[in-house]
């Protein structure tokens, strides 16, 4: 298992490495062009060898594809990780996808009867297409955000549990440095709706005494 700085696990496993989506600030497209993990980045990879990691005895909040989209993993892939899920229940794990119709097919589907895997659907702003619609995920993670209408009200965020901010990082040309009135509304939002908001370091500058990091829902074991 690898550490991560990642705010909200405690660390990554990455039995895929590879997405198709192509976003033009993705972190991880960097990662592979500087260590040449695969050749093609949008022709995924699976890497099972990568799940005897799971056999750890010590419990940790897992991570499992921040360098892929687990919506784009072929259906053995997804067999042989749920496999080794089921047969290490001391962990968390954790996965993010911009298809929230493939998280709810996840969670009936591959996840029945697990209470330790989480699956949430990833925004960068409120205009994105699939926003409105998102149902019965476990979470959202609005990361990085890049634009928000704070006069639109989100009551929508049914069977969300919580909800993830955070800026973009990295020194990418035409980075966006999120205004606080976003995050502020997305806050608010959250709370009429009972949803709980966990805000990443990249906002800690930018909020100042209204920085917030309610708990988990799976919570860390740093």
């Amino acid at each position: 298992m690898k550490k991560t700085k990642i705010d909200w696990c405690d660390c990554t496993v990455n039995p895929v490495v590879g997405c198709k989506n192509g976003c033009e600030y993705c972190y991880a497209r960097k990662i592979n062009d500087r260590f040449h993990l695969i050749e093609k980045w949008d022709c995924p990879q699976f890497f099972a060898n990568r799940l005897q990691q799971f056999d750890s005895k010590t419990g940790k909040s897992i991570f499992i594809n921040n360098m892929s989209d687990i919506s784009q993993w072929e259906t053995e892939w997804l067999d042989k990780t749920f496999e080794a899920i089921k047969r290490n229940r001391q962990h968390n794990y954790i996965a993010l996808t911009k298809n929230p119709v493939f998280a709810q097919q996840a969670l009936s589907r591959y996840a029945d009867g697990l209470d330790n895997f989480f699956i949430g659907s990833t925004v960068t702003d409120d205009k994105t297409p699939f926003f409105w619609s998102i149902e019965h995920n476990c979470f959202i993670s609005i990361e990085p955000l890049l634009d928000w209408d704070a006069k639109i009200k989100c009551t929508g965020l049914i069977g969300i549990k919580q909800v993830i901010v955070g800026a973009e990082t990295g020194n990418r040309t035409g980075k966006v440095i999120p205004k606080k009135e976003w995050v502020r509304s997305i806050v608010n939002d959250c709370d009429a709706c009972g949803v709980a908001v966990f805000m990443k370091e990249s906002l800690r500058s930018t909020m100042g005494n209204e920085f917030r990091q309610d708990a988990l829902m799976w919570g860390i074991k740093r």
